[in-house]
This record gives C-alpha cells, sequence and structure tokens, in this order.
C-alpha cells in the first residue's frame, strides 16, 4: 500500500490550462492508461509536453506495485535497486552484526517481513492485549481512554488522536494537536456514490478482518457495514481535501474548555493524563466540523459501533504486518481496487525495511551518491533565483511598497537545506528501536510496534523544549523537495538532485529547466495562498495590508478558474481549489526560471523543454482519478502546457502564435509572482 500511494507523492511541486476550456485527452486508450500523447510526435507551440516527451513517456512502462509511472519514478526505482543491493547485502552477512548497527537492524527486520512461520505462528495475538482493552471498555469514558492509552503506547489512533508540532502561531514552541477520525477512504470517495463498487469491496475487506479476528462471519459483516456507514456519516463533516489549505478552516485554535464543549459526553482530564500530556492551555483542532460530528456520537448507545470502529481500525492498520491471513487480506483489498498484480512478500519487504529505516539509508545513501560540488551548485543557483525572485516583487503593480519590504524580508531571511542534514539534523531518536529476527524470537508486528512506541516516547519529551529547526522532514534519498512555512525554509534532498533535474555536465539553462525550476517552485510556495499566511520567522500572521491582501486572493481566484476549466479526461476536471497552491508555485517558479535565461532563445528552448521532460508522466486511470480528487498537484500534462501558456518567455521562445495549440490570449493567462 505504501508503495502504491508513493508513487503519486514523488513530488511536491506543481503546473495546470486556461479559460477557455482545454482538454488533454479526447479518449481514453484501450489499456485504461493515460499518457497525453497524440498518436504523432507534436510542434511545441502546439503540445510542448507532446515534443518534449514523446519518446520518454512512449517507451515508459509502469513498475510493478506502482499506480503509474512518472519521470521522477525512474530516479525513485534507481535509488531504491540501489539500496535493496545493500539490504540483501545485510542479508547475507545476518548474525554478523553487532546489536544496534544499521547493518543488523536491515538483516533482522528484512527477515522478519520475508519469515511467514514466525508471523502465522504470532498470527493477531501480539494485538490482543490492544484488542482486549477496546473490546473491554464499558463506557464512552473508558473507551476514549483505551484510544488515550493505545496513542500513548503505540501511536496508534482512531477516533480521538493527539499530536505533538510546532505552534501554528509561533513556531520556537511545540503544542498540542487534536487529529481528525480516520476514514480509511478518502472523503470524496466516501461522498460520491459512484464509488458503490469500491464501497462493497472496502467492507468485504472489514468483513474478512473482523471473521480473522475471531468474529462469526455473518456478525463480521454486519459489524463491516455498521462501521462503514459511521466513517460515510462521518464523512458529511469532515473538511474536503481544498479545504486544508484554508487556515481559517482547519488548526483552529481552542482551549481546553472549548473542546470539552464539542465533547460533552467526555472527562478530557483522565483522557489527557492517559496521553501522557499535561493539560495544555490550547489544543489546535484540525477538523472542529468533524470533531462537533464525532461528539454527537459518543454516547452510551453507540458504544459498541464505536469499539468495532476502532478494532477494525486498529486491524487495517496492521494487517499488512501480521500472518499471511491478514496480510493477503490486505494485499487482495489494494489490489484488487487498483486492478493490479501483487508485488511478491520478498519485493515489499525490501521497500518497506527501506522505509522502516529510512534515515540509516539516508546515511548510507550520501556517501556513495551525492557530492559537494553539486550541493554547491544547487546553493549557488538557489541563491540566483533568490536574487531574480525579490526583483520581480519589486516590479509588481499590484503590491504596496510596504508589503513588499515585508515580503523581501521573508526572502532574504529563508533557510536553505540541500542534501542531507547537517551533523546535529539527522534524527537520532530512532536509534533506540529495537529490530529483532525470528531467529532471536523476534516477529514482524513486535518490531512495527516497537517503533511506534520509541517515536511517541519521543513526542511526549517535546513539549516544553525548544523547536529544533535543524531537523528535515525528508531523507537524503527521496525525490522530492518542499518548503516548510513554519520555518521558512526550502529543502532539496539529494534524491532529487540528479537525472534531468541536475546534470553536472549539462548547461546553465538545462539544470533551470529542472533542479531550477524545482528550486523557484519551492521559493514561490512561501508566497501561495497558504505560504503567505505566514511570516518570515514561520509565525501565522498577517504581514499584508488589506488592500494587497484583497488583490492577491482575487488574483488566486483568477488562477484557481483558469485551472478548474481543464477536462482532463472526459468528464473529469482539474479542482482548481485544490491544486492553487502547487499551481501558483508552478506560475512562479517558470517565470523565475525564464528571466534567468534572459532574451536568449536557445536557452529559453533547452530550459523549457527539460522543464516538460521531467514532469512526463503515464497513470491508470485509477490513478488518475484518485489525483483528481485528492492530490494538490496537478497532472504532468497540465503542469507543463498551463503553466508555459501563461509565460511570455515560452512565445517568445518558440515563436507561439494565435491559431497555435499552446496559444492563450495574453487577457485570458494568470500568474501572481
Amino acid at each position: 500500500m505504501k508503495k502504491l500511494l508513493s508513487m503519486l507523492l514523488v513530488l511536491a511541486m506543481a503546473l495546470g490550462l486556461g479559460t477557455t476550456a482545454f482538454a488533454a485527452v479526447d479518449e481514453l486508450d484501450e489499456d485504461g492508461v493515460v499518457d497525453y500523447l497524440p498518436e504523432e510526435r507534436p510542434a511545441p507551440e502546439d503540445d510542448l509536453y507532446g515534443y518534449a516527451d514523446f519518446e520518454l513517456v512512449t517507451e515508459a512502462e509502469i513498475p510493478p506495485g506502482y499506480l503509474g509511472w512518472m519521470y521522477a519514478t525512474d530516479i525513485s526505482t534507481q535509488i531504491e535497486d540501489e539500496l535493496d543491493q545493500i539490504i540483501l547485502d545485510c542479508v547475507d552477512h545476518a548474525g554478523t552484526y553487532e546489536k544496534g548497527t544499521p547493518e543488523q537492524k536491515i538483516a533482522d527486520q528484512y527477515l522478519a517481513y520475508t519469515d511467514t512461520a514466525s508471523r502465522d505462528a504470532a498470527g493477531v495475538e501480539p494485538l490482543r492485549p490492544y484488542l482486549d482493552k477496546i473490546a473491554g471498555a464499558g463506557s464512552i469514558q473508558e473507551y476514549a481512554e483505551v484510544l488515550a492509552e493505545l496513542d500513548s503506547e503505540i501511536s496508534y489512533y482512531s477516533l480521538l488522536g493527539f499530536s505533538i508540532s510546532t505552534d501554528f502561531y509561533d513556531p520556537t514552541f511545540y503544542s498540542v494537536y487534536l487529529e481528525s477520525a480516520d476514514l480509511v477512504l478518502d472523503q470524496p470517495y466516501l461522498l460520491d456514490e459512484s464509488m458503490s463498487d469500491l464501497w462493497e469491496l472496502y467492507k468485504g475487506y472489514l468483513t474478512d478482518l473482523f471473521t480473522l479476528e475471531g468474529v462469526d462471519e455473518t456478525e463480521a459483516a454486519e459489524k463491516a457495514e455498521a462501521v462503514f456507514q459511521m466513517q460515510k456519516g462521518l464523512a458529511q463533516s469532515t473538511l474536503a481535501p481544498e479545504d486544508m489549505y484554508d487556515y481559517s478552516k482547519c488548526y483552529i485554535p481552542m482551549s481546553l474548555e472549548e473542546v470539552a464543549a464539542l465533547l460533552p459526553t467526555l472527562d478530557l482530564g483522565p483522557i489527557l493524563e492517559k496521553e501522557d500530556l499535561a493539560q495544555p492551555e490550547t489544543i489546535y483542532v484540525t477538523d472542529p466540523g468533524q470533531l462537533e460530528a464525532i461528539g454527537a456520537l459518543l454516547t452510551e448507545e453507540n458504544l459498541q459501533l464505536l469499539k468495532d470502529y476502532s478494532t477494525a481500525i486498529l486491524l487495517n492498520d496492521t494487517a499488512y504486518y501480521l500472518s499471511m491471513d491478514f496480510y493477503q487480506a490486505h494485499e487482495d483489498y489494494i489490489y484488487t481496487y487498483y486492478d493490479m498484480e501483487p508485488l511478491t512478500l520478498e519485493e515489499n519487504a525490501l521497500y518497506d525495511v527501506q522505509s522502516d529505516l529510512a534515515w540509516d539509508f539516508g546515511r548510507i545513501y550520501i556517501q556513495e551518491h551525492f557530492s559537494e560540488e553539486s550541493k554547491q551548485y544547487v546553493e549557488d543557483m538557489t541563491r540566483d533565483i533568490l536574487e531574480v525572485f525579490e526583483g520581480r516583487i519589486d516590479k509588481l503593480d499590484w503590491m504596496s511598497d510596504e508589503t513588499k519590504a515585508a515580503a523581501k524580508r521573508k526572502l532574504e531571511t529563508m533557510t536553505l537545506k540541500i542534501g542531507y542534514p547537517d551533523d546535529d539534523g539527522w534524527p537520532t531518536y530512532l536509534d533506540d528501536v529495537e529490530y529483532t529476527s525470528p531467529a532471536d524470537g523476534g516477529v514482524l508486528i513486535e518490531n512495527i510496534l516497537n517503533s511506534g512506541r520509541v517515536y511517541r516516547a519521543y513526542m511526549e519529551t517535546l513539549p516544553g523544549t525548544d523547536v529544533d529547526k535543524k531537523q528535515w522532514g525528508m531523507t537524503p534519498q527521496e525525490v522530492n523537495a518542499y518548503y516548510n512555512p513554519s520555518y521558512n525554509e526550502i529543502v532539496f534532498p539529494a534524491g532529487i538532485i540528479q537525472g534531468a533535474f541536475y546534470d553536472p555536465d549539462a548547461s546553465y539553462a538545462y539544470n533551470l529547466g529542472g533542479i531550477g525550476a524545482t528550486i523557484a517552485h519551492e521559493v514561490t510556495h512561501a508566497f501561495d495562498s497558504s505560504g503567505a499566511q505566514f511570516d518570515e520567522y514561520g509565525n501565522y500572521s498577517v504581514w499584508w495590508t488589506d488592500e494587497d491582501m484583497e488583490r492577491f486572493n482575487e488574483l488566486c481566484d483568477q488562477v484557481a478558474d483558469y485551472f478548474s476549466a481543464i477536462e482532463i479526461v472526459p468528464g473529469q476536471f482539474i479542482n482548481g481549489e485544490l491544486t492553487l497552491t502547487e499551481n501558483i508555485a508552478d506560475l512562479g517558479a517558470l517565470e523565475c526560471v525564464s528571466e534567468l535565461c534572459g532574451d536568449d532563445k536557445d536557452a529559453l528552448q533547452e530550459m523549457f523543454i527539460n522543464y516538460a521532460y521531467t514532469y512526463g508522466e503515464k497513470l491508470t486511470e485509477d490513478a488518475l482519478t484518485e489525483q483528481l480528487l485528492t492530490d494538490s498537484h496537478s497532472p504532468g500534462w497540465a503542469r507543463v502546457n498551463a503553466v508555459a501558456s501563461c509565460t511570455q518567455a515560452f512565445y517568445d521562445a518558440f515563436d507561439v502564435q494565435e491559431g497555435d495549440g499552446m496559444y492563450v490570449a495574453p487577457e485570458d493567462r494568470v500568474g501572481i509572482w
């Protein structure tokens, strides 16, 4: 499941097309794969995506275990292959490593994944203490306290769960957050009646989980139906994906008394005590509407339903790591839904060991695959981009000098992280996780639960301590990048500084189309519809004049409308509100790197073509549907053609004229930065 979904999250960068209704695909391919290519390679002025990606996408194949393919997938799979070999080498020497070394953990965790005998012998029993606690709750208050115990002990939550993160308004300290309920299926899927086939599949899966846990099959089906209806009901009050980027609707600070008023049947004191959290003055609620709906559910007559729900969530969260009957039920559900051939247990194990021990692999990866020269190159290019971006702010005709000064302060104070953390920036809390092989009495689910225990114990040490801004949110081997508004930082792991994103032997213009556009994208995120709500210190605060913010919001609406007009496949359009932040970032990025190319037509063409190349992709219809419903990024075709069509430098580079496929009238083009 993790590998399937990771493909859709490969890049934290984003692109889209105009106020006239563009259509990326007139009709779907017979094989159900969407690649956005015409039958013959088009001219760049008609279809930049098709021109740049024709051979690449034609020859590309969706790898086993993936929902689709992107150009970045090739880099990711190459990295995975390199790390797979490290795992297999460690396994070949299992039993010879000192306890606690990365090699010992890698070998023993892989063996725990693949030893079916130890997994089957353990069955569901390692979860029995937690399942029994849920089942034994005799009242709504006891039920909520059990959930708090499980959250504190193994970092598991279902209906109510608390987390620790930097404070939304002052990121120098940590605060408590009350997370939304686990609905398993994304909110749009639970509200869309056309998803009835998925609903039946999901209910069948829940029935299998209850049956495997020991419930009679008829009763299991009844429980599954009731749990699903509860989740479907909660979805009615849950924020839509696009609302997650509107901070006036989520991350709402509430007093303990205000939270208690939404949960009137509970005494929060004992619950927070079970969570090992001192009673905080403020709790950030991530979905107040859903929390109110949860409060209405927390009645004694619903006690059995709630216990069944939390049991189902615990079983779903752990089925992949349990005995092979649970594992197979999970795999059958996932791969049936996506209509894909499943990976073997060994293939899954290789991927998951890399995930479980990601930071250990990160240290190994940078030693063998990243140079100081690459780091310096990206840092120098970033300085160039920041300088250009500052100049673009100065030239804005819709922003006052007062707001421009604040925006430039945000640029000047932006932290840059490239390649990998400094020595004191690597997380160390995971060093305490013990991974035990079956030969030494270990079992996979216990290793996983132990990881959750260590993680939660670490999180509970954070309140009252200073925020450590040296920590990274991505491992070095990830093919990705991000902007963190709370830290006002841009981060570029080593994994993305290669291939078409960065070639040390290529021209500056070529690399501007790759890593340069990525850098400019992340810089622009500091000023998208969400990032613009944070100041240079990472505080969630207003640093705009009222007039400037009003004009900015008008421009954001124009961007949203432009992308919402794009029909990707017949009947399916981009959600301009959901993708707004990423589309703003893409538009700003391409303007920025175009300016760095200047009036050099050859350089501009090289930059645009490589930019388009990095967004080549193939997706199954199911993957595309999921992307359009839940992903904040527009499809790759739109990220190329829609954004380039709004960039004047593209018209200059390729002599685009009215009547060409890429032409958008000047008055219909959108952009902010």
